[in-house]
């Protein structure tokens, strides 16, 4: 007797991805299954146990600020947390905390498993079932799934969230194994279902480093590295002195000329300078042959040994991810000052997978030619948790808003670094597994990770993924910034014998006339702190809203100055294109312009303009054309 059930949403995987798209689902109502090969797999961090860092902890506390998990679950779970580039302006603060492994695994199961309107289905799913969407049309849709035992979910979306699991193979030298990482199962039959529905899908590689008995590690060869000594959370919903607690250390060493000299000497032997893997690795993460090959000038790499939980001793040695053969990784790593007598827990390998190219989504992310079929992560060609749980989140949301009747969420590369994210991957012909950085986003002076909550919760909140608690307790904090704002502004000191002994006291320059608090606080040597004894009427503000006035007062004019460019840059986003133009009526467009624009099909004018190919005179013509095109219909 055949298994039949009916859902409204089947995920389809349950890493990062597809957990927040699940809960997206089941929070707004909708009945949702989410498959994966093993249930011990859910909220997995096969590499490196950590969340956030440079532009990644934007990315979790925009996701957060929507109504996202991964910031509240790595609160509960760290066991080392660094505020980054604090050194540097506030646009490039980013928070990185050390997880343990399994408890953040077990700490997200547990949420999954609570969640009402959510079923957990450890199942292989082998088949997408569709139809097409109208008669005579190319365009198909979705009618559910079928699993390897046969079972059938009819459902009306399905998120694709397969992270490196689909037809995956690990490589650790000559040996090869067809598994997925961590030696878990690999979804080895979806593959040749999503090629019959005309999905074009490509080869993709990342890897890992060894994992090390952190017993036979010395680390008095090693520097040290602290967390800081003020914890700050990722969650906007997590009370700060809820979660000050005594850290674990991670531990700094190097690689040196020994190390490469071992590794140039066994290049033959690693699957990537032998020709045996097929996929493209990532640019920004590269393995240690890499490493020593494309920067053969320098004499060493930091390598970074970082506690895998607090109930294991294993170490992850970050920097140094590697395919060679098991004999050379341990001589190798044994030339590293502190791993001389090293045993190694885990190989480090390298993982190829299938995933797509990302310009076959929409910016909502379902695909452009099957309704209601939508995908996230690194099946979109992305690289890294954080990257991976976004999109999940923005996939999730937009099957529900597709089956609620609802206008999708579509964020542009002015709201937010998952829009910046989203949008470079379906407009971007991405040869390699994209990474986020801050460097990609044109306006990150106001995309802070500081400022999430203010940017996008009110969105969160219309979605119905935020609390009404949480969205009235949102809007007085932005009552209390501005009210405190203004009153800096307004509030005078002049230039008598107090004042001027502070300012010379605090190396900076005395008054001629007089000046607001707000102008002092502007100075690069003063602060909203330092200048308590000068504000009489000062009253007790959450750390929070301090923050956010002083940021917004010291930056004031580099933040107007950009805010105007997004005026401009939201003009063009406004300018939409039809889904039923004919680029080949549009005259004296490029033959290379108008190829993009029929392979990429933008939305927007904005979006059009970004593609590799399309030229600013392009735009020009496809502007004046799209007026006689709105005035001919």
């Amino acid at each position: 007797m055949e298994i039949r059930e009916k859902v409204d949403v089947c995920i389809i995987g349950a890493g990062h991805a597809g957990c927040e798209a699940a809960l997206a689902c089941a929070r707004l109502g909708l009945e949702t299954v989410i498959f994966t090969v093993s249930v011990d797999s859910i909220a997995l961090m096969p590499c490196n146990p950590n969340v956030g860092g440079s532009s990644k902890g934007h990315l979790v506390r925009e996701l957060d600020a929507l109504g996202g998990e991964m910031g509240i679950n790595i609160d509960k779970t760290f066991i080392q947390s660094k505020m980054l580039n604090t050194s540097k302006g506030p646009a490039v603060h980013s928070l990185r905390a050390q997880a343990d492994k399994s408890e953040y695994s077990r700490s997200m199961r547990k949420v999954l498993e609570a969640q009402e309107h959510l079923t957990i289905k450890q199942a292989e799913v082998c088949e997408i079932l569709w139809e097409n969407s109208k008669e005579e049309s190319d365009e198909k849709k979705i009618t559910g799934v079928k699993t390897f035992t046969g079972a059938i979910y009819e459902c009306r979306a399905i998120v694709l969230c397969t992270g490196t699991y689909l037809n995956a193979r690990c490589l650790c030298g000559e040996a090869i194994t067809y598994t997925g990482p961590n030696g878990l199962q690999a979804a080895t039959h979806l593959t040749d279902s999503l090629k019959n529905m005309g999905i074009d899908l490509r080869r993709f590689k990342t890897g890992t480093p060894a994992r090390m008995d952190g017993r036979t590690i010395d680390y008095s060869k090693m520097e040290e590295q602290f967390g800081d000594e003020r914890i700050v959370p990722f969650s906007f919903t997590t009370d700060p002195d809820s979660i000050q607690k005594e850290q674990a250390s991670c531990w700094l060493t190097y690689t040196n000329e020994k190390t490469h000299d071992i590794i140039r000497a066994n290049l033959d032997r690693s699957p990537i300078y032998a020709g045996i893997i097929e996929g493209t690795g990532p640019r920004y993460c590269p393995s240690i042959e890499d490493k020593v090959v494309k920067f053969s000038e320098k004499e060493r790499h930091q390598v970074f040994l970082e506690p895998e939980g607090l109930h294991t001793h294993e170490m992850y040695v970050g920097g140094m991810s590697s395919s060679l053969p098991e004999d050379v990784q341990l001589a190798m790593y044994r030339t590293v000052p502190g791993l001389e007598n090293c045993k190694i827990v885990r190989n480090a390998y390298a993982i190829e997978y299938d995933c797509i190219n990302a310009k076959q989504l929409y910016p909502s992310l379902e695909f452009k030619k099957v309704k209601g079929l939508f995908a996230a992560g690194q099946f979109n060609g992305s690289s890294g948790y954080e990257e991976a749980a976004v999109q999940g989140l923005v996939a999730g949301i937009n099957a529900a808003m597709e089956l609620l009747g609802r206008e999708p969420l579509v964020m542009d590369r002015s709201e937010s670094y998952i829009g910046v994210l989203i949008d470079d991957l379906v407009t971007k012909d991405n040869r390699e597994p994209y990474r986020m950085m801050t460097s990609r986003s044109e306006y990150r002076l106001l995309l802070r990770q500081d400022n999430a909550d203010l940017r996008l919760s009110e969105k969160g909140f219309e979605i119905g993924l935020i609390s009404k608690e949480r969205y009235e307790a949102l809007q007085v904090k932005k009552t209390s910034i501005e009210k405190e704002m203004n009153r800096l502004k307004t509030t005078f000191v002049g230039g008598n014998k107090e004042v001027q002994e502070f300012l010379r006291l605090h190396e900076s320059s005395e008054l001629k006339t007089a000046a607001s608090l707000a102008e002092l606080i502007c100075r690069p040597e003063l602060s909203y702190e330092e200048i308590a004894p000068l504000d009489k009427e000062r009253v007790s503000l959450p750390r929070d809203v301090i923050e956010q006035v002083e940021i917004e007062i010291k930056y004031e004019g580099y933040i107007v100055r950009q805010t105007r460019q997004v005026e401009q840059y939201k003009k063009m986003e406004k300018k939409l294109i039809p889904s039923d133009i004919d680029y080949d009526q549009v005259p004296s467009l490029r033959i290379e312009a108008r190829q993009k624009l029929k392979e990429f099909q933008p939305i927007s004018v904005g979006q059009a303009s970004r593609l590799s190919g399309v030229s600013p005179a392009d735009i020009s013509v496809l502007l004046v054309y799209l007026e006689h095109f709105k005035s001919n219909r």
